[in-house]
């Protein structure tokens, strides 16, 4: 079996407004290229993903990042597309969205199942250095300031 069932579209999900966020992009032109029927959940006003032709099609982004209102468009995304699709979370709101909302997304989606509070943790970037380093993973140095003056700084 190939590693990438072209056969399955992707849903690619990002709450997050930036509209340069460039992994979004990414994610878009390397799927569209394998072939992949890819879908955006996300505000594409004004961004390159707006007009990229790897994009099947475009799908108002939830109003906020509450798990109610992100499953309920992703519902509707669902519908749309009428099978099984992967979720692609592109940012650390849309990851936590995801993990939250599994179970009643479970039978449009597929989905990992994530330990305990995973998304969170890693969304955490202090957290997310503390479970590389359990794991004897690399990762960049982490300094944590201990103000919010020292942050600034």
């Amino acid at each position: 079996m190939p590693l990438l069932d072209t056969r399955v579209p992707a849903v690619v999900l990002r709450i997050d407004r930036n509209p340069f966020h460039h992994g979004t992009l990414g994610a878009v032109r390397s799927l569209g290229r394998a072939g992949v029927e890819v879908h955006v959940v996300a505000d594409t006003a004004g961004s390159p993903v707006h007009r990229s032709r790897f994009v099947h099609r475009a799908h108002t982004p939830p109003p906020d990042a509450s798990p109610d209102a992100v499953r309920a468009v992703l519902q509707q995304v669902a519908g749309r597309i009428g099978r099984p699709a992967v979720l692609v979370p592109m940012d650390d709101a849309s990851a936590i969205a995801a993990a939250r909302t599994r179970d009643g997304l479970a039978a449009s989606y597929l989905l990992p199942e994530l330990p305990g509070a995973l998304a969170e943790r890693v969304a955490d970037k202090a957290e997310l250095a503390a479970v590389c380093a359990a794991a004897d993973v690399p990762h960049p140095l982490t300094l944590i300031p201990d103000s919010a003056a020292r942050a600034a700084a």
